[in-house]
This record gives C-alpha cells, structure tokens and sequence, in this order.
C-alpha cells in the first residue's frame, strides 16, 4: 500500500508543478500588463486571456497535490465520536462518493476536450485553442480521481486494520 502511495505521491506532485508555474506565469502576465498600461499605455494585448486559461491549469492541479497532503478540509467532529469502523465505513463511502464525482468531472473534461477541438474553440484576441488547457484539467482530475481512489481504498482496509485507520486519522487533528 505504501509502494502505491508513494506512486500516487509523485504524480500529484509533477502535476502540482504545473499549477506552480501557471501561478508564476499569471503573476509575471498580471505585472507586466499593470506596468505597461501605466507606464506605456500600451497594455499587453490577450493578458485577461492568457490568465483565464492559465487559472484552469492553475486550480485543476493543485486539487491531487492538495489531497495527498490532506489540506483539503474534513469535517470530523461528529465522525471521531463513533466506533473506529463505523468511521472508516463513513469515510470509505463519502471517498467513494468523491471518487465518482471527480472521475465524471473528469470524463467531462476530455468530452469538452474533444467538442473544443471539433468546433475548434479558441480565444477572442490571440487566437489561442482551449482543448489544450481541457486536456490538462482532465489529466489534472484523473489524477485527483486516482489520489480520491487510494484514500478510499485506505479507509476501506482501516475497517479491518488498526495500522490503517492511523493513517487515515492523523490527519484529522
């Protein structure tokens, strides 16, 4: 199980470096366009597009890297009162849950994906395609899909699994 954690791990962690970059992107773009239109008068033309594209890889990737540090908020104060089995159910199903959830949005984005570059969808200004930022957030919410998956699969082996069941509260503090 650790083997594949750690497998999990990295994927959600090369993702995550896109969702960095396009934050180091959108910030350079966002400066440079307020220097340029206050200095120059002369904007930099498609900077609303370029940051609106880039927010979709920004968001969508951060979601798996998020999960597998568990920085994404759970609500366990009345979960932690019941029986160590009854909360790994709990969490196995609402996991499961999320799992589904994800991997819809998921298959949605590679639908869109496919319906952009058939209707060849792009940008007002500079012309730029939007089936490749599609793409990424798909890939983005497979991989959260698949980190969803494990900590479902963890809460489900902590039903029978004491060593289990501490790994999937250590986060709850």
């Amino acid at each position: 199980m650790l083997k594949i954690k750690k497998i999990v791990d990295r994927i959600a962690k090369i993702i995550a470096g896109f969702s960095f970059a396009g934050i180091i992107i959108m910030t350079a773009i966002t400066v440079l366009d307020v220097i340029l239109s206050k200095v120059a008068n002369n904007p930099v033309p498609g900077a609303f597009e370029i940051v609106e594209r880039l927010m979709i890889v920004t968001v969508f990737c951060a979601f798996a890297y998020g999960q597998t540090q568990k920085t994404h908020i759970n609500m366990t104060i009345i979960v932690s009162k019941f029986s160590q089995k009854l909360q790994m159910f709990i969490f196995a199903v609402m996991g499961l849950i999320s799992v589904g959830a994800s991997g819809i949005l998921s298959y949605a984005a590679f639908s869109q994906t496919a319906n952009s570059i058939k209707m060849n969808y792009q940008t007002a200004v500079l012309k730029i395609p939007f089936w490749p930022f599609y793409l990424m957030e798909g890939i983005a919410m497979a991989v959260f899909t698949i980190t969803l998956l494990y900590d479902a699969i963890l809460s489900i082996a902590a039903i029978f699994s004491k060593d289990c069941y501490n790994v999937v509260v250590e986060s709850w503090d």
